[in-house]
């Protein structure tokens, strides 16, 4: 599958709240990696307690759940709601 997202896209989201966020297979979702000081956007895969299983879209090239294995919702930054299209401008 190709990407969703690619480096430089501007998404927006929403903040991921304990008690009041739901996670759901499908979404997509920024979180802390939790083995390193860096910040993820994967797709949930499956949702389990209080943990989430998340997959890249680039099954071959992603770093996820994979590797790492599964993310504790604490991790959890924000839900993505969509992203910004920019149009290409034709330049005649």
């Amino acid at each position: 599958m190709l990407p969703t997202l690619k480096n430089g896209d501007i998404v927006f989201f929403k903040k991921y709240k304990k008690h009041k966020s739901r996670p759901k297979e499908g979404q997509i979702v920024i979180f802390k990696h939790p083995l390193k000081e860096i910040k993820l956007i994967k797709r949930i895969n499956s949702v389990k307690q209080n943990n989430i299983e998340v997959l890249g879209d680039n099954n071959e090239f992603s770093e996820d759940s994979k590797k790492f294995g599964l993310v504790n919702n604490e991790k959890i930054i924000g839900i993505i709601t969509s992203k910004l299209i920019i149009p290409k401008l034709k330049i005649f």
